[in-house]
């Protein structure tokens, strides 16, 4: 009884080491026929609509190729899982039963299933439960022509672990979900036109986007990406070219990591350009960057560092205002043009109209902007540029 628990226990511990991508299914699979004295497992994650995922429990060979060429269309266990999946989800899921159970023994003997390919390929016997997450996942366990059916230690070994495979394939659903959720936050960081860089308490960088990237990678920039220590996993730091600079830097994210509001600095390079530079605490639920040498989940009390260029005048895209407001294209050029700074001689001069054409034209952005004058629109463009993606080809 000693050994059947402590092998128990360890399937258990493989089940969700394979869930969370640092084990081998297969292994799993190895485990759960040494327990039950069964020649194949099966499990499938998810059902295709032409064919069926591969198994995840057995490496593949000739029999597995049959079954997904044609017979997994023909298999009544699998036929009769997803009709209690979507019949009673809750009823069904992680209970054992017997091939008899769920299939009539005299009509699975009559099956095509049985007669053409599962008395050839260990697979006459079947201990079978059901689990899933959106969609059924049937799992079983099998022996051949010539083995005693299964009995009830068996179902009970495998009662046990069933609610574990459900757990396991949950808790591998959320580290997918997760994955793709991180995918989605350094995408849309990556998308935005200012820098931004993720640290920690000692100035550590834990992300930092594309266009924070090209800002640190200036020869004439105020801020630095700097590697320290002897290897290179010792980490890379956020440091400041000027000592007054450092240390309101050094001040502004202790505010912020330990939960203070932080604050912003101005940046002036060598060239005389200058860099706003907000520190704010960083939004939760925040994951790593994988490409960075620790590799982990980011340290609570994290400080948002974001880079602005105050000399680079900030508009959308006439395209984008078309969109937004409704602007016709002559509309959306002296929009963007007043955002740009210029006034209305200067537009109607560049476009070669009349002041009172371009008059008009501002009346009519200000009716489809709702804005009530030129100062709260240009708060608007300013808001609006700020989302705006930067084009690949914009430096």
């Amino acid at each position: 009884m000693a050994d059947t628990e402590r092998e128990l226990a360890d399937c258990v511990g493989a089940i969700y080491e394979a869930a969370a991508n640092g084990g081998s299914w297969e292994g799993v699979g190895a485990r759960l026929c040494q327990l039950t004295d069964a020649q194949r497992a099966m499990l499938r994650l998810g059902q295709g609509s032409v064919t069926p995922p591969r198994n995840l429990l057995m490496a593949p060979d000739e029999s597995e190729k049959l079954y997904l060429a044609y017979y997994h269309q023909l298999n009544p266990y699998f036929g009769r899982a997803r009709r209690d999946f979507a019949d009673s989800r809750t009823l069904h899921l992680t209970t054992v039963r017997f091939g008899p159970e769920l299939v009539p023994e005299q009509a699975f003997l009559r099956s095509e299933f049985y007669c053409d390919y599962a008395r050839h390929h260990e697979r006459r016997h079947v201990l079978a439960g059901m689990i899933g997450v959106d969609e059924v996942m049937p799992f079983g366990l099998f022996r051949a022509e010539d083995a005693r059916p299964f009995g009830a230690q068996e179902r009970r070994v495998l009662q046990t672990l069933l609610p574990h495979l459900q757990r396991a394939l949950e808790l591998r659903a959320r580290l997918g979900q997760d994955s793709q959720a991180v995918w989605a936050t350094r995408a849309a960081l990556d998308a935005l036109p200012h820098g931004v860089a993720i640290v920690d308490g000692g100035l550590r960088i834990h992300f930092v986007n594309e266009a924070g990237r090209r800002e640190f990678a200036r020869a004439d920039f105020g801020l630095r990406a700097l590697r320290s220590g002897p290897h290179a996993g010792s980490g890379v730091y956020l440091a400041a070219s000027a000592k007054d600079d450092a240390a309101a830097l050094r001040r502004l994210v202790a505010s912020a990591v330990t939960g203070q509001t932080g604050g912003s600095m101005r940046v002036v390079n060598p060239d005389m350009s200058s860099r706003a530079v907000l520190v704010s605490p960083a939004p939760r639920g925040l994951s790593t960057d994988h490409d960075m040498p620790d590799n982990g989940g980011l340290a609570d009390n994290l400080a948002m560092v974001v880079i602005r260029d105050l000399g680079r005048v900030a508009a959308p895209s006439p395209e984008i205002l078309c969109e937004v407001f409704g602007f016709s294209r002559a509309e959306a050029d002296v929009a963007a043009a007043l955002s740009g700074g210029s006034s209305a001689e200067d537009v109607a001069q560049e476009r070669k109209v009349s002041l009172a054409t371009v008059r008009s034209q501002i009346r009519s952005i200000l009716g489809k902007s709702g804005s009530e004058n030129l100062r709260e629109f240009e708060r608007s463009m300013a808001s609006l540029a700020a989302m705006t993606p930067r084009r690949p080809d914009e430096r």
